[in-house]
């Protein structure tokens, strides 16, 4: 049964991800289902003209290497494999979209060369930002964690020395003695507290 060409236009509307059919040994693309030149800001055409040779004038330099690498996995991958990627795209008014690909062969030659590939591309452009926000918030947790251990807890750990020195030495005063345990006390919890914030910090 094949598929009505207006329930596959509709199922194309409501995904939400771009669906392409791409010319491996012609460099070019063969079929979009129109979401992306939307996303990236291009007309169709444009964004025709801008696919040919792998994208190579959208994709940031960075990532030029990683689609390289992509395009030769796909060429010497199984039939039902899927070779995934994620790279940066730039839009029409010169920044990038983080755009996560999946594909795999859609058609070969009898001599085993690949004629065409299938794929599915969708903008993670948030996901990545959150990821990158998530980063830096974990790397404040290690700063917080190496100035609690190392700035903090060592002069603590000198005030508890002292303490028992104190203890070592005796305390005559009834008064002093009462003070040195009000002391010793508050600094026994600032310690555990101390020692809570580390673990509550802890990356591994």
């Amino acid at each position: 049964m094949t598929p009505d060409p207006e329930f596959l236009h509709s199922i194309f509307e409501v995904a939400h991800v771009e669906f392409q059919t791409y010319d491996v040994p012609n460099h070019k693309l063969i079929f979009s289902s129109g979401l992306i030149h939307q996303m990236l800001g291009y007309s169709e055409e444009e964004y025709i003209e801008l696919s040919k040779d792998f994208y190579k004038k959208i994709i940031h330099p960075d990532d030029a290497q990683k689609m390289r690498k992509t395009i030769d996995k796909i060429i010497h991958s199984k039939d039902n494999d899927v070779i995934e990627m994620t790279i940066r795209a730039r839009k029409s008014d010169g920044f990038y979209l983080w755009l996560y690909s999946r594909q795999k062969i859609l058609e070969r030659k009898d001599s085993d060369a690949v004629l065409t590939i299938i794929r599915e591309v969708e903008d993670v452009t948030r996901l990545i930002e959150l990821q990158d926000k998530l980063d830096e918030k974990v790397e404040q947790l290690k700063r917080i964690s190496y100035k609690n251990s190392h700035l903090l807890r060592s002069p603590v750990a000198s005030i508890i020395g002292l303490v028992g020195l104190i203890e070592e030495q005796g305390i005559t005063s009834e008064h002093n003695r009462e003070v040195f345990h009000f002391l010793k006390e508050a600094i026994l919890k600032l310690d555990e507290v101390i020692h809570q914030i580390n673990g509550d910090a802890q990356v591994d």
